[in-house]
């Protein structure tokens, strides 16, 4: 079972808020008492770490928890902390965890301050990081959680930039995955500060556009506040069907459709039959699947 950890002030005081844990700290060698619960924890709630390394600084007195209700994780990128509705302090590990972590008092030992192997720097949990706190491997700066990130305060796997929360992305404060640039919020943007998932351009809030200042999906161009039509067979996708309504059966996503046709059901042929202004003399210039190929199909599945 994992063991959570609470890292607090040498006078009891929270190092981020003006919560005073004085009152439920141990006492004589028994747990403190419980911290009043708070009724939503999926968004406000007691953090706690498996990470202790993480959030420690010189003086900081080190707390093992014990934890009621249901933990909330971060929601992107890997594991830093979790928020949880009820906790209480067991024991003071401080001096335990520091004389087995640093397995040494002198911190020019840069070595002694790591757990695994290659590091270098201080404080590392995993191999091979060039930084200093990185929890996991192959990093390159400092306070990283995941494996691969070049930059700092990452927080998942391969990162290049810095406090992106996710993973893949190139730039900085990203939340969300294979972003390329700055501020997304989402993934696959090309850009900055979009809200919403596969944009190419900035400023846009909605999925899909190619520009800056959209508000909807699927624009291309600027200042635009509906989602436009897509091309599908050459023409304008007919009223009411957005991109999210196109379906395509397994076979359309082999690299050789027309192989991948041979094992397609009559169901996956009706799908692509349905399509919004299907076209077989377009379809079969860009597969190489013919009419005829589908009237084979459709009547061997009708006599069988």
């Amino acid at each position: 079972m994992d063991k959570y950890y609470k890292v607090i002030r040498a006078d009891g005081k929270s190092p981020s808020a003006e919560f005073d844990y004085a009152p439920y700290l141990p006492n004589g060698g028994a747990p403190g008492k419980w911290l009043p619960e708070i009724p939503n924890p999926r968004k406000e709630g007691y953090y706690v770490s498996k990470y202790w390394n993480m959030w420690y600084a010189d003086g900081m007195r080190i707390y093992e928890v014990e934890i009621r209700g249901e933990i909330f994780p971060d929601e992107q990128g890997a594991e830093k902390q979790v928020r949880c509705s009820q906790i209480r302090l067991l024991r003071d590990l401080t001096k335990s965890l520091l004389e087995k972590f640093f397995k040494s008092k002198t911190p020019d030992s840069a070595e002694g301050w790591n757990e695994g192997r290659g590091n270098s720097g201080l404080g590392n949990v995993g191999d091979s990081n060039t930084g200093n706190f990185n929890v996991g491997s192959r990093n390159t700066g400092n306070l990283n959680l995941g494996d691969f990130n070049t930059g700092d305060k990452n927080c998942g796997i391969d990162n290049v930039g810095d406090e992106n929360s996710g993973s893949g992305n190139v730039g900085c404060n990203n939340e969300g995955h294979s972003n390329s640039g700055n501020s997304n919020s989402g993934s696959f943007n090309s850009g900055s500060y979009n809200k919403g998932n596969g944009n190419s351009g900035s400023f846009n809030f909605g999925s899909g556009n190619v520009g800056k200042w959209n508000v909807g999906n699927y624009n291309a161009g600027f200042f635009n506040t509906s989602s436009a039509p897509f091309m599908i067979f050459n023409k304008p996708s007919p009223k009411g069907v957005s991109f999210s309504d196109i379906k395509l059966p397994k076979f359309l996503n082999k690299p050789n459709p027309k192989e991948a046709f041979r094992e397609a059901s009559a169901d996956d042929l009706k799908m692509v039959l349905s399509l919004p202004n299907f076209d077989f003399e377009i379809f079969e210039k860009i597969t190489g699947i013919s009419k005829s190929d589908f009237d084979k199909k459709l009547n061997g599945s009708a006599s069988s």
